[in-house]
């Protein structure tokens, strides 16, 4: 009995292993191939705003992840609800209505109301008439799908504006734990929050294939300053892996919401 069942244990744990083998080997390949066609953009790419910690007193913005696909004007023209020639503003509207609606994240804002409210459904993406606006009542930013996102700075708010800029804060209580046990010596750290930018170009001509867009979707991670952990540059981050799998993400949110539009131009 003790030797079957000590073969039963190894044939399960070879199972095991195998299983999380291909498993590993099936994401890595997903990352290469998303690495491969979206490349990161330098992070001049991203406006000022992007690059400014939630709170600069007490955060650091530790890095910013930029990524991009041209995609033909029709494409996006699609989802502008004016019959005229969109303006860029349009077009940028349309992109962020285009991220934020898309399926991966709708059902991130539902997995989240289901929690919140017992209620699989995303909410305000962004669709309604008010859009990405201040609430009309009492002036608060915009909160999208169940509370994931906030709304920080609308497309056009100004000279320097690059679309629309959403930003998530991350609960305090996994972020304190993780900086308890880093101050023992843990070598990382968790992020205080992120935020997304959404922004489209200026229409352009491609080689004769007709006019294209250029659509981009950024992150940038925000930290808490440990003045103990010295230069800014050596403060402590998430494993490399993670910050891989948090890049991957990004790129297939940008993915996702291009093969959305793509199918809906040619239905």
């Amino acid at each position: 009995m003790p030797k079957a069942m000590s073969t039963l244990s190894l044939r399960l744990l070879g199972y095991t292993t195998v299983a999380t083998g291909l498993a590993g080997y099936s994401i890595h390949r997903g990352l290469c191939h998303l690495e491969e066609k979206y490349p990161a953009l330098p992070p001049a790419a991203g406006s000022g705003a992007l690059h400014k910690a939630h709170s600069p007193d007490t955060q650091h913005c530790a890095y910013t992840d930029i990524y991009a696909a041209q995609i033909p004007l029709q494409v996006i023209e699609a989802r502008v609800p004016s019959p005229k020639t969109p303006t860029k503003t349009e077009l940028e509207y349309a992109w962020a209505r285009s991220v934020i609606g898309s399926k991966i994240l709708r059902i991130e804002g539902s997995l989240l109301g289901l929690l919140t409210s017992f209620r699989f459904t995303p909410c305000d993406t962004g669709n309604s008439a008010e859009g990405f606006s201040p609430d009309k009542t009492t002036g608060a930013p915009r909160i999208l799908l169940n509370g994931l996102l906030q709304v920080q700075r609308l497309p056009a708010a100004d000279a320097e504006s690059n679309g629309l800029l959403v930003s998530l804060e991350l609960p305090d209580a996994p972020r304190l734990f993780f900086e308890k046990i880093a101050r023992w010596g843990y070598p990382w750290r968790l992020m205080s929050g992120v935020r997304h930018e959404m922004s489209v170009s200026e229409p352009f001509q491609r080689n004769g294939q007709g006019i294209f867009v250029e659509v981009r979707f950024a992150s940038a991670h925000d930290y808490e300053v440990v003045d103990a952990e010295g230069e800014l540059e050596k403060q402590k981050i998430i494993p490399a892996w993670v910050l891989r799998l948090h890049r991957g993400y990004a790129r297939f949110v940008l993915d996702s919401a291009i093969r959305e539009l793509q199918r809906e131009v040619e239905k």
